[in-house]
């Protein structure tokens, strides 16, 4: 049977590989085919994670030499912690983490799938440190990706776009960033994501910038419209939180369409569908300067950001600073 695979994986890591692609000279072959991987995960050493009711398998790939064990268990929960935090509970019933001892200090390429159940195949440097560790964003990154269903390859951006707003959103949350993050990101992430004067809508795109500043403008958005339309009394949490609940994650292959009735059922008004349709079809030009100065934000020398706090959306801002 054939089977649709969405590859989803961190911008770093899909840069860093450029025309390469996946497959190395003398990798392993779960380095190279999702089939591999699958049926190579009970044949490593693994750790098996409480995440309230919910199970995460860490797998160490012929025993991950070098890696230290304490240091990347402890960031697997701090990765567990921020999206259990935004999603209420772990969104996924079963989770598996595939890890990849590597030569260097930093957190590798990660990618993810869900046709055979949700897995992260993530490479990590022996030499990692704790800093570094606590300030990854990819695993995070990652369990975003599988809290979503799987949507067809023309939605790419829709689903890059949703990890690339909500991890630092989670993070926050969970107490583990600052939230001036948030916008300190958004400000500076949002102009790759602009279309060039030949790109159509969202749907279809394949450039890199697009697929994850041009998605997350759209969360963004969905978040200001959601605001807006519902007087403060829902937010883009409740909707992504109904959509993981009703689909179980990147386990199921849903469209985009189902996707937005889903979140929009939670709102309660048809403001996702409406705004993915407009997306996806038409090329949309944000006036950032106008969307961030509505939103009460601003960027300062160095990694800070200004609030202004009478700004007509500082109730949402402070909301998103919350942590959603």
């Amino acid at each position: 049977m054939v089977r649709r695979r969405t590859v989803l994986g961190s911008l770093a890591g899909l840069v860093a590989l450029g025309a390469r692609g996946y497959a190395e000279t003398g990798s392993k072959p779960y380095e190279d085919s999702p089939d591999d991987l699958y049926e190579a995960v009970p044949h490593h050493p693994a750790v098996l994670l409480e995440a309230g009711e919910r199970r995460v398998r860490v797998v160490f790939a012929e025993g991950a030499p070098g890696l230290d064990r304490a240091l990347v268990l402890d960031w697997v929960q701090r990765a567990i912690a921020a999206t259990t935090a935004y999603y209420g509970v772990f969104p996924m019933a079963e989770y598996t983490l595939f890890l990849i001892a590597e030569p260097g200090a930093r957190v590798g390429h990660a990618t993810t799938w869900g046709y055979n159940g949700s897995i992260t195949r993530q490479h990590v440097g022996v030499a990692t440190s704790k800093a570094t560790f606590d300030d990854d964003w990819i695993l995070v990154h990652e369990m975003v990706h599988c809290a979503f269903p799987d949507l067809p390859r023309r939605a790419l951006w829709l689903q890059e776009g949703n990890a690339t707003w909500v991890e630092p959103v989670a993070r926050v949350r969970a107490g583990q960033l600052p939230a001036s993050e948030i916008w300190r990101q958004a400000i500076d992430g949002l102009p790759r994501g602009k279309a060039a004067a030949d790109d159509g809508g969202m749907d279809g795109t394949l450039e890199h910038g697009r697929l994850y500043w041009g998605g997350a403008a759209f969360w963004l958005e969905a978040e200001i419209a959601i605001f807006e339309a519902t007087g403060g009394r829902k937010t883009l949490r409740d909707a992504l939180i109904a959509i993981n609940r009703a689909s179980g994650g990147n386990v199921v292959d849903w469209t985009p369409e189902m996707t937005m009735r889903a979140g929009d059922a939670a709102i309660g008004k048809p403001v996702l569908a409406r705004l993915y349709a407009h997306w996806a079809s038409t090329p949309v030009v944000i006036d950032e300067a106008r969307l961030f100065a509505r939103l009460g934000v601003r960027r300062t020398e160095g990694r800070g950001v200004a609030y202004d706090a009478a700004a007509p959306l500082a109730a949402l801002t402070r909301r998103i600073d919350a942590g959603g």
